[in-house]
C-alpha cells in the first residue's frame, strides 16, 4: 500500500497501541505530518486503561509537539477512516474502535482484515516503515526537524539504542535523519527512574556465571525493555564475561538484550539462535535484542521454567558450532570434490570508477556492513542474488571476462555504498558490470555436516557463518582462500568436474 493510496479520505484518525510506546508516538506524528500536508482533517490518538505518564514520552510529546489525545474506548465510534500505526486489531496491545474504514501500518507479524495494510515485520521499527513510505512520496523528511528527531528516537527506543538495528533501511534511516541532538538525549537521560535503578542493581547483584563460556545470564525484574539494554551492557564490562544476556518478563513473554566483545560469538547470530522457533530477535555484531512468547515457548518446552531453558538453549548454542581459521585450516582435501563455476552471468564494480583512492567506504547489503578502504586492488562482485564480495583484480582477471549481456539479480535490498566519514550514499546499480566465469577457475567445496564459524584471509575479525547443508569452498589456486557459499547460491553457481 502507498500512503497516496489514502488520499482519498477527508477525515483520518491515527491510532496508537494502548500504552503508546516513542515508535507508536513517532510513526503516528509522522502520517500525521503527512496528512496535514495533504489538507486532511486529521488527529492522533490512543486507547486503554492508562493516559501516558512516563516521563520521557511527556517530554517527547512536548518538546516535540505531537498532537497526541486519549480517546476512551466508551466514545464510542469514529467517523472517517481509522488508521493503526505500530499495531492492528487482533493483537492484545491496542483497544478496538469502531470505525467507517480501516488501515494499518505495521511492523509487527499479522494478518489484517483489511486491504488497506503495509506490514513490514522484517523492519526494526514502524518509524522507519512510515519514513520509506513518506520518501516513496516524494516529502522531504529531512527539512522537517522535529519529525526526524521524533522518527530516530523511536528507530532508537524500539531497537534498544540500535541493538537491535538488522535491516538496512532502518539503517539508512538513522544514518540519514537530521535530528536534535540535544533533545535525544534530553529524552534519553529522562528514561530510568530510580525504581529503574533499583532493578538493575538486583539484575547486576543476582547474575549466574555460565564459566565454561565465560557467559552471564542477568534476570530482572518486570521493567521497562531498555532497562534491559544499561544492565548488559553494564554487566559486559566485568571481565569474566565475554558475552552477556539479560531477560525480563514483559506481557506475553520474556525481553532480552545480548552483547558480546568476542569474535567468535556474534550478538545478532547469537540471540537468533535462542529465539528460534519461539520467538524474535536481531540486531548486530556486538548489540541484539529479543522476544520469546510464554505461549510459543510452553508448546515447544512445557513444564519448563523460563530460566532453564535459558541456560539449556545457551549451552546447545556453543555446542551447535565449529570455528575454523582459514589460514590454518588443514583439511582432508580427501572429502573435497572439484567444481568449476557455471557459466552464469554475474556483476562487478569497481570503487575506482567512481571513487578516490585512499576513501574509506561501508558497503551496506542484507548480509550485514562491511568496511573497506578503495585502494585500487579490488573489484567488488555482485552474485545472483544480490550478494556483494570482494575480489582481487589479479583473481578477477584469471576467472572472469566480461560480457554484453545484461546483469540483473532478484534484490530485497538494492546494495549501496556509504563513503565515510560524510556519509554520501552510493546506489551500486548503476555502476555494476555484467561478467561470466571464464572457465578456467576451479574450486574444492565440500557440503558441511555441521555449523561452522569461517574466520576467511579477507577479514579475521568477523567469521562467515556456514549451515548445515551450505558449502565450505576454497580456490584451486588458493588453497587457504577457504570461504562459505549458501546453498541455494551452490546449486545454480558451480557445476562438478570429473
Amino acid at each position: 500500500m502507498k500512503l497516496s493510496e489514502l488520499d482519498i479520505f477527508d477525515s483520518i484518525t491515527i491510532q496508537c497501541h494502548d500504552n503508546p510506546d516513542p515508535d507508536a508516538l513517532a510513526s503516528a506524528f509522522a502520517l500525521y505530518r503527512y496528512f496535514k500536508g495533504k489538507g486532511k482533517n486529521v488527529c492522533i490518538i490512543y486507547s486503554g486503561k492508562f493516559k501516558i505518564r512516563k516521563s520521557n514520552l511527556m517530554l517527547m510529546i512536548k518538546e516535540l509537539e505531537i498532537p497526541v489525545t486519549y480517546y476512551p474506548a466508551e466514545k464510542g465510534r469514529i467517523s472517517g477512516l481509522l488508521l493503526t500505526a505500530d499495531c492492528q486489531y487482533g493483537q492484545g496491545n491496542v483497544t478496538r474502535i469502531e470505525a467507517d474504514d480501516i488501515a494499518v501500518i505495521d511492523h509487527h507479524n499479522g494478518t489484517a482484515d483489511t486491504s488497506l495494510c503495509e506490514i513490514r515485520p522484517e523492519l526494526g521499527s514502524c518509524a522507519t516503515l512510515v519514513w520509506n513510505m513518506m520518501l516513496d512520496e516524494g516529502i522531504d523528511v529531512l527539512s522537517d526537524r522535529a519529525l526526524c528527531t521524533a522518527l530516530y528516537y523511536g528507530l532508537m527506543t524500539d531497537t534498544g539504542n540500535f541493538s537491535e538495528v538488522s535491516h538496512p533501511l532502518d539503517r539508512d534511516m538513522r544514518d540519514s535523519l537530521i535530528v536534535n541532538e540535544a533533545q535525544i538525549r534530553m529524552f534519553t537521560n529522562s528514561n530510568i527512574s530510580l525504581d529503574e535503578m533499583r532493578i538493575t542493581g538486583e539484575a547486576l547483584a543476582g547474575y549466574e556465571n555460565l564459566s565454561s563460556y565465560s557467559c552471564g545470564i542477568l534476570k530482572a525484574d518486570e521493567c521497562d525493555p531498555n532497562i534491559l539494554g544499561i544492565i548488559s551492557d553494564m554487566a559486559l564490562q566485568v571481565a569474566e564475561f565475554n558475552v552477556v544476556i539479560a531477560y525480563g518478563h514483559v506481557s506475553g513473554g520474556y525481553k532480552l538484550s545480548a552483547r558480546s566483545c568476542t569474535r567468535e560469538v556474534l550478538a545478532d547470530e547469537f540471540i537468533k539462535f535462542i529465539t528460534s522457533d519461539v520467538g524474535s530477535g536481531g540486531g548486530h555484531d556486538y548489540k541484539a535484542g529479543g522476544f520469546i512468547s510464554e505461549d510459543a515457548l510452553a508448546k515447544v518446552y512445557p513444564e519448563k521454567r523460563f530460566s532453564d531453558y535459558l541456560d539449556d538453549i545457551i549451552k546447545k548454542y556453543y555446542e551447535s558450532f565449529s570455528i575454523i581459521v582459514a589460514e590454518q585450516y588443514e583439511p582432508d582435501m580427501s572429502q573435497f570434490s572439484r567444481y568449476m563455476k557455471n557459466r552464469l552471468t554475474v556483476g562487478y564494480i569497481d570503487p575506482m570508477s567512481f571513487l578516490d583512492r585512499n576513501t574509506c567506504i561501508l558497503i551496506r547489503t542484507l548480509e550485514g556492513d562491511t568496511e573497506l578502504v578503495v585502494d585500487g586492488s579490488f573489484y567488488l562482485m555482485v552474485g545472483v542474488l544480490g550478494e556483494v564480495y570482494p575480489i582481487t583484480k589479479e583473481k578477477f582477471a584469471a576467472s572472469y571476462e566480461n560480457t554484453s549481456d545484461d546483469f540483473s539479480a532478484k534484490m530485497e535490498y538494492v546494495p549501496r555504498i556509504y563513503t565515510q566519514p560524510d556519509g554520501k550514499a552510493y546506489e551500486l546499480t548503476g555502476h555494476i558490470k555484467a561478467c561470466v566465469p571464464s572457465g578456467t577457475s576451479y574450486i574444492y567445496a565440500k557440503q558441511l555436516d555441521r555449523n561452522v564459524k569461517l574466520f576467511t584471509k579477507w577479514y579475521e575479525e568477523k567469521y562467515m557463518r556456514g549451515l548445515t547443508g551450505d558449502y565450505i569452498a576454497c580456490r584451486e589456486d588458493d588453497m587457504h582462500d577457504f570461504y562459505i557459499i549458501r546453498s541455494d547460491i551452490f546449486d545454480v553457481t558451480y557445476l562438478p568436474v570429473s
